[in-house]
């Protein structure tokens, strides 16, 4: 499958059926980046594996059940798609969820990999961790990425952490879910992009009863319910 830019051929894309696999939001780099499995029911064309992106992100969305996502995997999790490329958006209805993004430009590109091979390298939870992330200073924290794969029932985010205060070199972090059941994510991509110096993460809240860290930053949060939670330094 070629680049897919134009509108008309969008129109002709059917993303009913279709799977969800991954959703890669980076902050420094404003890009949305969605990793499918489309085909066509209609005409009998079996799923490949495509890469659905929106570069210079501004906004970004996303709501996911992943129980519900991978109870309807196999059938087809994705009940529609739209796609607007003159304002640079695209909307993915699931069942079990919903995905927005809104930039300056969509393309969808077919995929050199089966659609499981990302996710073999991706950081994984152990168990407990809800304790220890509720003793950890987010001051002048750095949110640049986030990775949700409900094919694979994982998160992760990945951080510039600054443990001695504003005058100290941030260290990378990943803060790495397992056993996730759901996640829940409004950022404005555009405003936490700028936010270098004093960082962009505000408080994390932990409920160890639910399960559920809640990460707000300077213009959103992300909410996560997961089994398992560890940082990966």
């Amino acid at each position: 499958m070629s680049d897919v830019t134009c509108q008309e051929m969008f129109n002709d894309v059917e993303f009913h059926d279709g799977v969800i696999n991954s959703v890669s939001l980076s902050i420094v780099e404003r890009t949305c980046e969605i990793d499918l499995s489309l085909g066509d029911y209609k005409v009998g064309r079996a799923r490949s594996a495509c890469l659905l992106a929106c570069t210079g992100t501004e906004d970004f969305f996303g709501r996911f059940g992943f129980e519900e996502l991978a109870d309807n995997a196999s059938s087809g999790n994705i009940q529609d798609g739209r796609v607007d490329t003159s304002r640079g958006s695209l909307r993915l209805y699931l069942a079990g969820g919903l995905v927005e993004a809104a930039g300056r430009d969509v393309r969808l590109a077919a995929l050199p990999r089966p659609m499981d091979a990302a996710e073999t390298s991706r950081a994984r939870a152990g168990r407990g961790g809800f304790k220890k992330i509720e003793d950890v200073e987010f001051d002048f924290s750095y949110l640049e990425s986030i990775h949700f794969s409900p094919a694979a029932g994982i998160c992760s985010m990945n951080l510039l952490m600054r443990k001695g205060g504003i005058t100290s070199d941030p260290q990378p972090v990943t803060i790495a879910f397992s056993g996730v059941t759901s996640c829940l994510a409004k950022l404005d991509v555009a405003s936490l992009a700028g936010e270098h110096r004093f960082g962009n993460v505000r408080s994390c809240i932990v409920h160890r009863k639910q399960n559920m860290i809640r990460m707000y930053v300077s213009d959103g949060f992300i909410e996560v319910v997961a089994t398992r939670v560890s940082i990966v330094q």
